[in-house]
């Protein structure tokens, strides 16, 4: 037979099923014991943990084929396992009695508003819509056994449930109490129907049955008492009567012994059960609004993603509204340049040479009008005093086939300045520069 090292090789490197079963069967007994003892004899929850175990030796055959004693690492990897199922548990255990008790407290807040009104809400409902309310949250029934009852279909009853729920929520925010479809079934679900004393049931059969035999010996006395008959026969017929009803007083008495007792150990029972009863109560309440939390869920998460889309489209939408402003501010400044160059013709010599491309990529304002003043006509530039604010911003231009005249008054006319020829006595001249540089002297201010 192959060791456990072989047959993990086999199954890393052939995927061999034959292989990993024979691992499985070998060491179950193993993993199934220590997981048992370490989750406190929860055999589901064991198994559970030896399905992990397995699972992750499948996953890692190639790596423990090379481990010195698979045991061993069966052993080890069950601790680790049985550890994290047990603080799984324990975390899903707080997180369901804390829904419980959330559910608790606002089914309790929701039934004080709804139990007075709930009969006279129910007595307005018709009758097939009034069957289907009480077997669907009333007896918490599947809607498959709501359909049966109703000769209908399943899907036919869950739109009839759902239209009764409808009607019975809108006359009773008529009557001032305001609550969701899904609460209102919810608190149907857990709060409608109470459960009765444990010995009423009994006590009511055993009344009923004694009220029928008394019943039935009455009238057998009514039924002699009327006959006409004289005063000898009357005698006799009235110690047949008695010898008659004894019988069945007898069988009475015993009847309700009998009862008496059986009703004490349904007693004990009942008591035993009622916290299993509430508990169901509260968990038929929970699956009542799975589907409906499901849906909800569903419709959040398309929520969520339409609003990332509206955001997205606003976001592209004020890209192109500034992209938009800028090409007209553009545009503008061209269109005022063509137009002055209609109507002032210069004759100047030589001509200016028509610059490819014009282009500054965030640099500093005052460094392109000066650069281009220079290419110009080799002027001077002088900024005026209250000018000298703006030249810290950044230019990002891109200008084809124009002269380094026009390029330099589309920038000038962009950012609202204007080139004068002379400029005014006060202007500072440059710090650095102690003369005035050769070449003419022009001077930038507001326009």
């Amino acid at each position: 037979m192959n060791d456990d090292a072989q047959l993990l090789r086999r199954y890393a490197e052939d995927r061999s099923e034959s292989a990993f079963a024979e691992l499985v069967a070998r060491h179950i007994d193993l993993v199934y014991s220590a997981a048992l003892r370490q989750v406190g004899g929860d055999t589901h929850l064991a198994q559970d943990v030896a399905q992990t175990v397995f699972a992750d030796l499948a996953r890692k055959a190639r790596t423990v084929s090379r481990h010195g004693v698979l045991a061993g690492w069966l052993y080890q990897a069950t601790r680790y396992a049985a550890s994290k199922a047990i603080r799984t548990e324990r975390r899903r255990a707080i997180r369901e009695q804390e829904a419980v008790a959330m559910q608790e407290h606002s089914s309790a807040a929701a039934w004080e508003q709804l139990g007075p009104v709930l009969d006279e809400a129910m007595g307005r409902l018709g009758a097939k819509d009034l069957d289907a309310v009480l077997l669907r949250y009333f007896e918490r029934k599947e809607l498959r056994a709501v359909g049966d009852a109703l000769g209908t279909s399943e899907d036919a009853a869950r739109k009839r449930i759902s239209r009764a729920l409808e009607r019975l929520r809108r006359y009773l925010t008529g009557r001032g109490v305001t609550l969701s479809a899904t609460t209102l079934a919810s608190v149907l679900t857990g709060s409608a129907v109470q459960a009765a004393p444990p010995a009423l049931a009994g006590t009511i059969a055993a009344a009923v049955v004694a009220g029928a035999a008394a019943a039935a010996a009455g009238s057998t006395f009514n039924l002699l008492n009327l006959m006409s008959m004289t005063k000898l026969k009357a005698g006799l017929l009235s110690a047949a009567v008695v010898v008659g009803a004894g019988t069945p007083v007898v069988v009475q008495q015993q009847s309700l012994s009998r009862l008496r007792a059986e009703n004490r150990e349904l007693r004990e029972q009942s008591y035993q059960l009622g916290p299993f009863r509430e508990g169901n109560q509260q968990l038929a309440g929970l699956r009542m609004d799975a589907d409906e939390l499901e849906r909800l869920r569903k419709e959040v998460a398309e929520l969520h993603r339409l609003r990332a889309e509206v955001a997205r489209l606003r976001r592209e939408k004020e890209d192109a509204t500034q992209l938009a402003a800028q090409n007209t501010q553009l545009k503008e400044a061209l269109a005022r340049l063509a137009a002055a160059a209609e109507k002032k013709p210069e004759v100047q010599a030589p001509e200016q040479e028509v610059l490819p491309l014009v282009w500054f990529d965030d640099a500093p304002l005052s460094d392109a009008i000066v650069t281009l003043a220079r290419q110009a006509a080799n002027l001077n530039v002088v900024f005026d005093p209250e000018v000298r604010p703006r030249l810290g911003s950044s230019l990002s231009i891109r200008l084809e086939n124009l002269t380094a005249e026009a390029a330099l008054e589309a920038i000038l006319s962009t950012n609202n300045l204007r080139l004068v020829k002379t400029p005014e006595p006060t202007w500072k001249r440059f710090e650095d520069r102690a003369v005035w540089l050769p070449g003419g002297v022009v001077g930038i201010t507001k326009k």
